[in-house]
């Protein structure tokens, strides 16, 4: 029972700090984590900054690697049709 009865107090003494200087705690606090804020939000800029230009060069590989397929494909494509009429028997002559 007793550790329930410290537990009660400690949260009773704890409400009463934070309701009776909990707005000059926020202060004290956003004053000294300003540098800390403003150098992880300018890191936060960099990452954004770096992620848009590797995903544009991504984005111009895939382009380019789009063209080759398509490319490759139509030579492909090609190379079979004129391999089909390569070995087509020609049509047999009828006898009449």
């Amino acid at each position: 029972m007793r550790t329930a009865g410290v537990l009660i107090v400690g949260a009773i003494m704890g409400a009463a700090v934070v309701w009776l200087w909990g707005r000059e705690m926020e202060e004290f606090l956003e004053d000294r984590t300003r540098g800390v804020r403003t150098k992880a939000a300018e890191a936060v800029r960099a990452v954004d900054e770096t992620a848009g230009k590797v995903l544009d060069r991504g984005g111009d590989v895939l382009h380019r690697a789009d063209e080759f397929l398509q490319g490759t494909k139509e030579h492909v494509s090609e190379t079979l049709r004129a391999g089909e009429e390569a070995i087509r028997p020609a049509p047999a002559a009828r006898e009449t």
